[in-house]
């Protein structure tokens, strides 16, 4: 197979390319932060002394982290209007359907960041009057989210991976101008390419943020 490498194209057409990021970044961002709350409330749920938020827990988990992306995606956004009546925007839909498949993520690493805080600190705790809520709000999660930053960035970046799937709903991200462009200059190679050197600049710089926030931490776990 013979092919002539002509990244020059990127040179024309890298600013279009590299506009998708904005449209990426407004996807991914969104469900990271869901991804946070839904992944702590579930974590939460499944320490609870309650066997029905616990089995709500579990349900959750196992269902969203081991359905694809891809049939999450198309279920969301195709099949639930058929069923509902209510449809979504490509952007909403892939906000939803990263979401839920990232909070089963990040629901087990705060929940290993959540065991790991020694239960005497929060018998110490109640002893001096706390409730359980207060335990978990100013003693435990504190602890765990700093413990868990690792795990949660490495949930969070497969989140942002995870964005190129939507290329299926049309949503214009980088993989969606990538494929535009090679159909219209076969130039596949260059623009994915492009693409690919793109992406990892979004995610080195995410990355690069949250190894800042690590750094926060003053005091370390007893």
């Amino acid at each position: 197979m013979n092919y002539t490498f002509q990244f020059g194209v990127l040179a024309d057409y890298g600013p279009y390319l590299a506009g998708g990021l904005w449209y990426a970044w407004w996807t991914s961002f969104p469900s990271i932060i869901f991804t946070t709350i839904l992944g702590v409330l579930l974590a939460a749920m499944s320490m609870s002394q309650r066997w029905l938020l616990r089995g709500v827990s579990v349900v959750f988990v196992d269902l969203f982290r081991t359905l694809p992306v891809v049939v999450l995606l198309i279920w969301i956004h195709y099949v639930m209007p058929i069923l509902t009546g209510f449809s979504f925007s490509p952007t909403v839909s892939s906000v939803i359907a990263l979401s839920l498949n990232g909070a089963a993520l990040a629901c087990e690493a705060f929940r290993g960041g959540l065991e790991a805080i020694p239960s005497t600190q929060a018998q110490a705790a109640q002893s001096l009057g706390f409730s359980r809520w207060q335990v978990m709000r100013y003693i435990t999660l504190p602890q765990a989210f700093f413990a868990t930053l690792p795990s949660l960035t490495n949930v969070h970046i497969t989140v942002i991976k995870n964005v190129t799937v939507t290329v299926l709903i049309a949503v214009p991200e980088v993989m969606f101008r990538a494929q535009e462009l090679t159909v219209q200059f076969f130039r596949p190679l260059e623009f994915y390419t492009g693409a690919a050197f793109l992406y990892v600049g979004l995610i080195w710089g995410y990355a690069l943020i949250m190894r800042t926030l690590e750094r926060l931490q003053k005091w370390q776990p007893i």
